[in-house]
């Protein structure tokens, strides 16, 4: 049964009730107000008569059958009794309607109008005392015929039966119309979801109709769930694109080494054993291999969790603080290049929300890859400047730069570029810096000439102005990056 019906029907019930109810306390009023006037009416007529017998001309006891038929009129009927019961006068309608065998012995007692069934008609009597100076004269027995009242009550209960049938039909008609109506939009709505529902679409949306009430903000609000499954699945999509990404990133490239390893085995097994030095070059070929396949797994790790978008603990922090350790560590004894940090002091106001751990990572591998790809000899200058809400911070060097049709690539998974295959490295980073810079709220750019150097712009929000302009620090790390 669906929620038309059953309204509709609980309507019906009620209204039923109701109206059932109503005709009852309509009856019941009706008959209380007919008696209520048939007891004046008879108390009235029966003083006025004992009245006027007492004081006629023959007094109480000797009044005539026509003086009483004078007092009387219509359907009434009236009896004179003596203090014993006996009757004394009686008029000519009692008389034709033979009241007085069958009325002889009731009584009405405290004075009430009492209803009864005299000879198969429906009467009203009513027996007055009459006392003259606390002395009983007698009684005057009025009666009265309650066909009247009985036809107009038959009357009223058969207009309100009918009433009350038609009122019942017209009004679940009218009902079952008004729900049609109202539902028809939840009918569209439900309609409309089982299209979504069976095309599998959570970018299709309900259209709301018709006024702003609970049927329209239903609608929107479905919507609203719409939009948020939608973006739900965008995001399994996205992580399951991620991690088809990673899954034939890490086969791919850990293949290589392991082949590398497992054909160095093959051949210890074979000539190992009659050549020491082949031996000895075999072992530190597999251990070169497994420290690289180790420092791919470090930074795979790292990067599975920079893409898994983990959150992680935030604090305010001071740029100049966190680069001027990295500045701290001496590289140049190393690679012979000279490392110049200036201008921090003027950062000391530069403050941004992050996690000191990952933005140290960014810039580590931001310097690393400078100093790895600047020949010996080079020089690497770190400075900083502060202008309004902007703070810049730049690593400059000699490096070899990277090509303008490598630049798009750089950030990319595994990619190198072609002049920097001559180093080591994996090829991941500059992706880890850019996922950690994204998720910062900031982003890398880069700028290099091949030959002379690389900049690497990293754009941070800064703490206090964030909430007012969401500005962002640009960070500039020059280098020759080629990782």
């Amino acid at each position: 049964m669906n929620i038309r019906t059953r309204l509709t029907l609980q309507f019906i019930f009620i209204m039923a009730a109701i109206l059932v109810v109503f005709s009852l306390a309509i009856r019941l009023a009706t008959g209380f107000s007919l008696q209520k006037n048939v007891n004046d009416l008879m108390r009235r007529q029966a003083t006025l008569i004992a009245s006027a017998a007492l004081h006629g001309p023959g007094g109480f006891t000797h009044i005539t059958q026509r003086e009483l038929d004078n007092m009387v009129g219509g359907d009434a009927a009236v009896q004179l009794q003596d203090p014993y019961g006996f009757p004394v006068a009686s008029s000519t309608s009692w008389i034709e309607r033979h009241f007085s065998p069958a009325l002889q012995q009731r009584t009405s007692p405290t004075d009430q109008v009492l209803a009864a069934t005299v000879n198969g008609r429906d009467i009203y009597f009513y027996r007055h005392v009459v006392f003259v100076d606390g002395r009983l004269q007698g009684y005057v027995v009025l009666v009265r015929s309650a066909e009247i009242s009985t036809l107009a009550l038959k009357s009223l209960a058969d207009f309100l039966l009918p009433g009350v049938i038609l009122n019942i039909v017209l009004g679940g008609l009218l009902v079952w119309f008004l729900v049609r109506r109202a539902t028809r939009p939840l009918e569209r709505l439900s309609a409309k979801a089982s299209e979504i529902a069976d095309a599998s679409d959570h970018s299709l949306r309900l259209q709301p109709q018709g006024p702003s009430d609970e049927i329209n903000r239903l609608a929107h609000t479905i919507n609203g769930m719409l939009q948020s499954l939608e973006d739900a699945y965008q995001q399994v999509q996205q992580v399951n694109d991620l991690q088809r990404h990673f899954l034939a990133d890490v086969s791919h490239e850990l293949r290589t080494p392991l082949t590398i390893m497992l054909s160095s085995l093959d051949l210890l097994r074979k000539e190992g054993g009659t050549d020491p030095d082949f031996q000895a070059n075999a072992l530190e070929n597999i251990r070169g291999e497994a420290e690289r396949m180790a420092r791919m797994v470090t930074q795979l790790l790292l990067l599975a969790r920079t893409d898994a978008s983990t959150t992680v603990a935030r604090e305010p922090l001071l740029v100049a603080d966190i680069v001027a350790d990295i500045c701290r560590q001496d590289r140049q004894a190393e690679n012979k290049i000279t490392l110049e940090c200036q201008g921090l002091t003027q950062l000391e106001d530069a403050v941004v929300s992050g996690n000191a751990d990952y933005l140290k990572q960014l810039f580590l591998i931001l310097l690393e890859n400078a100093f790895k790809y600047t020949p010996d000899g080079g020089h690497v200058e770190v400075s900083g400047t502060l202008k309004g809400d902007t703070v810049t911070i730049t690593v400059a060097d000699t490096g070899i730069g990277i090509a303008a049709t490598d630049q798009p690539r750089v950030f990319d998974r595994f990619y190198r570029a072609g002049n920097a295959r001559f180093r080591s490295g994996l090829g991941l980073g500059l992706s880890i810096a850019q996922r950690i810079a994204e998720q910062h709220g900031g982003k890398i750019t880069v700028e290099s000439v091949p030959g002379q150097g690389s900049c690497f712009t990293v754009a941070l929000p800064l703490l206090n102005q964030v909430d007012k302009t969401s500005s962002l620090v640009p960070i500039t790390a020059c280098c020759a990056d080629a990782v």
